[in-house]
């Protein structure tokens, strides 16, 4: 076995995040990007998102005490709120005396072409154990590590973010009956959820062909099957932005209860709620640096410029026909 470690290159989204941060700390002022973080950080339980955040509770409350694995797999596209919700869910957590503080939930991003090593190492950095690397022959030791660390904090959950990479490394298993496929990554995953008792939650994209293909004996282990998708223009749609309108306490943000300017952020962001946040935070800071008390269409307009970039040839919704 070669060695294994975990080196993170990103993915498209993360690669755009850094870039848009990078252009706002140089661009904008701290009082605006203080707003803007405030705007970023309100979380608004649409009813998908509720259906979820249950689920998740059941299973992060049956975690180590039913004699039944428990899984759960949430599909959706790109920017609906799969990693958001995973990172909703460990900050809303309560502090317990069995569990060490912060490690009740842990949330771990595949990579592409995940493999067994690779996925001990990726237990190993979540846990932060001082050394990560699955060298030739220690695979089974440091696996043994990575299992009794998660019991030993009190691990209840982990959530497995793009886990629609799992299907990448699908291979025929010389120990299967005929026919059958599995992940040596996804033998890693069975084996924990066995061992320990531990709870998994599988984010992937609503491409993902299903986890039978990846390892049916891992599917089998996973009785739960939610999806999220995008925002529908429609009340519910209108209630997501006026609650974060409403609840913007650094500036005025009650455009947002305003009908028609939901329909042009609509149009915008296509319901995608990680680019909806990317232009209500756009359009804060612009506000907050051009002195005004209120956001108004205008400061929505450039956001939307600014987010899109100046060679892209999209028509601009917020401009004036």
């Amino acid at each position: 076995m070669t060695d294994f470690d975990i080196i993170d290159t990103g993915d498209s989204a993360e690669e755009e995040a850094r870039q848009i941060a990078a252009r706002r700390m140089f661009m904008y002022s701290e009082r605006a990007l203080l707003a803007a973080d405030e705007v970023d950080r309100k979380y608004v339980l649409f009813p998908d998102l509720k259906v979820v955040l249950e689920a998740l509770d059941r299973s992060y409350q049956l975690a180590l005490r039913v004699n039944r694995p428990q899984g759960i797999l949430v599909l959706g596209p790109p920017g609906s709120s799969k990693s958001s919700i995973a990172e909703y869910f460990q900050r809303s957590l309560p502090t317990s005396k069995d569990i060490i503080e912060g490690h009740g939930a842990l949330r771990i991003r595949l990579r592409s072409n995940p493999c067994a090593g690779g996925m001990v190492s990726h237990l190993l950095r979540a846990v932060r154990h001082p050394f990560t690397t699955i060298r030739q022959g220690r695979f089974w030791g440091m696996r043994d590590i990575a299992f009794d660390a998660l019991q030993q904090l009190g691990t209840r959950v982990i959530f497995l973010d793009q886990a629609h990479v799992l299907e990448q490394s699908v291979k025929k298993s010389t120990r299967a009956t005929k026919g059958a496929v599995e992940t040596t990554a996804s033998e890693v995953l069975r084996d924990l959820m066995d061992e320990t008792g531990i709870a998994l939650v599988f984010l992937a994209s609503d491409t993902f062909g299903g986890l039978e293909r990846v390892d049916e004996a891992l599917a089998d282990r996973v009785s739960v099957r939610l999806s999220l998708r995008y925002f529908d223009d429609d009340p519910v749609w209108c209630k997501f932005l006026s609650e974060i309108g409403n609840r913007t306490k650094c500036i005025d943000f009650n455009l947002l209860n305003d009908r028609s300017i939901a329909a042009l952020t609509h149009r915008s962001t296509l319901g995608n709620r990680r680019r909806t946040k990317l232009l209500l935070t756009e359009a804060v800071l612009v506000a907050m640096d051009s002195g005004a008390n209120a956001v108004a269409r205008e400061h929505f307009e450039i956001a939307f410029q600014r987010i899109s970039g100046a060679s892209n040839q999209v028509v601009n919704p917020y401009a004036a026909a």
